[in-house]
């Protein structure tokens, strides 16, 4: 069977670690919006490859045709958990039960004592690089403030930052070309973090009963319970707070790296946002419509047809949710930053039921670095006798990103 794209070795050979799609997957992507807006690769045992805003907002409110219940990941190698990451590849109705158990701890009202924490740690990492007066920007700030931001909201030691973010490294990367070592990285890092875990749980459990408001996270977890009906276990418990760690920090760190080397190249739009402060908000919002860094996958539930392309019941899906929000069918002039876009339809988080639950904190996240940064540090660039080294993965980011000051 003839399937689109195919007979385009562009397209039909897509994968993660083509050295060609590293820096900018969105050749291929502005190609198949026009040419093959369902593409076929045949990579990871085959998948298709859904590049229009219109067919990827459908498979986010279509839970019941386009599943996360097997993965959200291509290729299938897991995330180092040994049960479904809790709510994300779980379909309504249980989804829902789940989030609305995690979805107090994530408001605006809940968040807002926490934003002068986020500022705080911001400052301090600026500290570190004037000190220095130069960076990598990737290490030294985007990775390390949103690891900041977890121990913060966990309560536990910021000095374990570091830690924390070798594990993530170690989960969210697979090795090239070697689909068994990176199960098996995965599965031994994740022990490590559930041990992590497990430890900080029960120095709750000893200090006493859960109090069951949203000051303390693990405690609102603990006392937590579905519709009255039973408790969350220790396992759900854990795996709460591994997908706010996984989906915060790695989300993060991509959105960060990248739009600082887009404001370090475009010094005019940087004068604009040094010059006018109050756009903060329009910013971030173009920011992560031009870096939505995610490409998550679902799975067809039943044979569906899309743009003429029948998708058979079981195939697998990604999501180019970056590709979505660069649709010339929807944003005007798609292919242009513009800080002033009105109205801004991205779907960076998502959308529907399993739009990102911790969308408030990446805004504050990002918020407080961009305004920390340049109310110290107006001038930089990027230094380009050293690499800037960049990833695809199932979250798109940056590795190494060195910033001169001045």
């Amino acid at each position: 069977m003839t399937r689109p794209g195919s007979d385009d070795p562009e397209i039909s050979d897509f994968h993660y670690w083509n050295p060609e799609h590293q820096d900018d997957p969105h050749a291929v992507f502005d190609r198949m919006r026009v040419e093959c807006p369902v593409g076929w690769s045949r990579r990871y045992n085959g998948y298709w490859i859904l590049t229009k805003y219109d067919d990827v907002y459908l498979a986010y409110q279509e839970p019941n045709i386009f599943s996360s219940a097997e993965s959200v990941a291509i290729p299938v190698t897991g995330l180092g958990n040994q049960r479904p990451v809790i709510p994300v590849e779980i379909d309504p109705p249980d989804h829902t039960r789940y989030r609305e158990i995690l979805a107090p701890l994530f408001t605006k009202h809940r968040l807002r004592s926490l934003e002068g924490k986020v500022h705080e740690q911001a400052r301090a990492l600026v500290d570190e690089v004037l000190a220095r007066g130069e960076c990598d920007y990737a290490a030294d700030f985007a990775k390390e403030l949103p690891a900041r931001v977890f121990l913060e909201m966990m309560g536990w030691p910021v000095s374990d930052s570091q830690m924390f973010l070798d594990w993530c490294d170690r989960l969210m990367r697979d090795i090239p070309g070697d689909p068994e070592g990176t199960v098996r990285q995965k599965q031994e890092t994740g022990m490590a973090l559930y041990g992590y875990f497990a430890q900080a749980l029960e120095k709750h459990v000893v200090a006493g009963p859960a109090r069951g408001d949203d000051s303390d996270f693990i405690d609102w977890l603990r006392a937590a319970s579905f519709g009255g009906e039973r408790e969350l276990t220790q396992f759900e418990i854990l795996d709460c707070i591994f997908i706010v760690l996984i989906a915060g920090l790695d989300t993060t760190q991509g959105v960060l790296s990248l739009s600082m080397e887009y404001l370090a190249d475009h010094p005019e739009q940087r004068r604009e946002l040094l010059e006018h402060p109050e756009i903060i908000d329009s910013v971030i919002d173009e920011l992560l419509r031009w870096f939505a860094p995610v490409l998550p996958a679902r799975t067809a539930t039943e044979d569906v047809e899309l743009r003429g392309v029948t998708i058979k019941k079981g195939e697998r899906l990604m999501l180019a949710i970056s590709s979505a929000c660069r649709d010339a069918d929807v944003f005007a002039d798609a292919d242009t930053v513009d800080f002033h876009r009105v109205p801004n339809r991205h779907i960076a988080f998502g959308i529907g039921a399993h739009r990102c639950l911790g969308a408030h904190l990446a805004r504050i996240e990002l918020r407080a670095a961009l305004q920390e940064w340049h109310r110290r540090i107006p001038a930089y660039s990027v230094d380009r006798s050293r690499p800037v080294r960049k990833h695809l993965s199932g979250v798109r980011g940056v590795d190494e990103l060195h910033l001169i000051v001045g």
